[in-house]
Formats: C-alpha cells, structure tokens, sequence
C-alpha cells in the first residue's frame, strides 16, 4: 500500500486527537478502532505503572493518560513505519512509539522517565566552622550553587573562609573574615 507521508500525519493526528478529546474510555475504544490494527498489541512501562494488552484493553489503560496530552507532542518519524511521541506531563518525560501496518498502528510502546534534576553552576565546599575539627582537621562540606551555606558574622554581607595561603604556627586551620 503507498505510505504517503500525508496520509501517516493525518493517522498520528487522530491518534492525538482521540486521545485528547475523548470523552469516555467506550467513545476513546470507538475512535481508536479506526485506525488501530486487527492484532494491536501494547506495552506501557515506567514510573506511573506497567500495562500490557491487547486492543479490547487499550483504550481502559489510555484513558487516564489523558492528561499527558494538554501541550502538543514532539512528533519524531524514525521511518514510514515508527513515530516517536514525546512531552513532558509534571516531572515525567513520556515517549511513546507507534509502530505502523498497512497505515494502521500494529503496535504502541510507551516509557515514562522521571526527568532528572538539574542544578545550575556547579558544586562547591565549604568549611563548616560550627563543627568540631576531626583530627585536627576541618570539617568540609559540598554544596550547590543554589544552595549556599550561611556563615553570620558582625556585619552584614560577612562570612568566613579558610585561610590556606597564610603561613600557620599552630596545627589549627586559620578562618579570616571578609
């Protein structure tokens, strides 16, 4: 069967667009069986659960996976047969491949990650002047960036750092005040 390019994108969209505006998991089972294959199977795993099934069960385990689908997807054509679906709902990265027949969908896979939490800048150490030396030693601690330890001093913008490049008499780490 020719696999026009036209014809791919209108199936993706009533595939978005069943899911989206479906009103009742039976109305999402009816708008599905147009353009889901015979022998559709499925698979969904990651953080909010695993489904498997059949195309009878789809549109129960879709249903409340509807709220993935307020923004627009990133559509990805791999080839005129797989089309990668992805977006983000809260802190989940969800993808979802469609795998195509006879411009019907054969097969869905969906993986829900947890995206990961980046800070800016980088990591930093300070020494933590409030605990007790061990073995003579400063305790250090790391921190991010967005989280900066707070030293209290007698003026206002004051702190403490490690005086590392002073000449020391005595075995104790020397603090200066800025």
């Amino acid at each position: 069967m020719d696999k026009n390019p036209k014809k791919i994108d209108l199936l993706i969209e009533s595939f978005i667009d069943s899911i989206k505006y479906a009103t009742s998991k039976t109305n999402l089972s009816i708008k599905l069986n147009q353009i889901l294959e015979r022998n559709f199977t499925y698979n969904i795993v990651g953080e909010l659960g695993n489904y498997a099934g059949k195309k009878s069960l789809f549109s129960n385990d879709l249903f409340s996976r509807q709220k993935y689908y307020n923004g627009e997807p990133k559509i990805l054509m791999k080839n005129q047969n797989m089309i990668i679906l992805s977006f983000n709902y809260k802190n989940y990265n969800i993808t979802q491949t469609l795998y195509l027949t006879n411009l019907k969908i054969n097969y869905f896979s969906e993986v829900v990650r947890k995206n990961k939490i980046t800070h800016k800048g980088g990591h930093g150490y300070s020494v933590m002047v409030e605990d007790t030396p061990i073995a003579g030693k400063p305790v250090i601690r790391p921190y991010y960036d967005c989280c900066r330890p707070v030293f209290s001093g007698g003026k206002a913008d004051s702190g403490y750092y490690l005086d590392v490049g002073g000449n020391h008499l005595v075995a104790q780490p020397q603090y200066r005040a800025y």
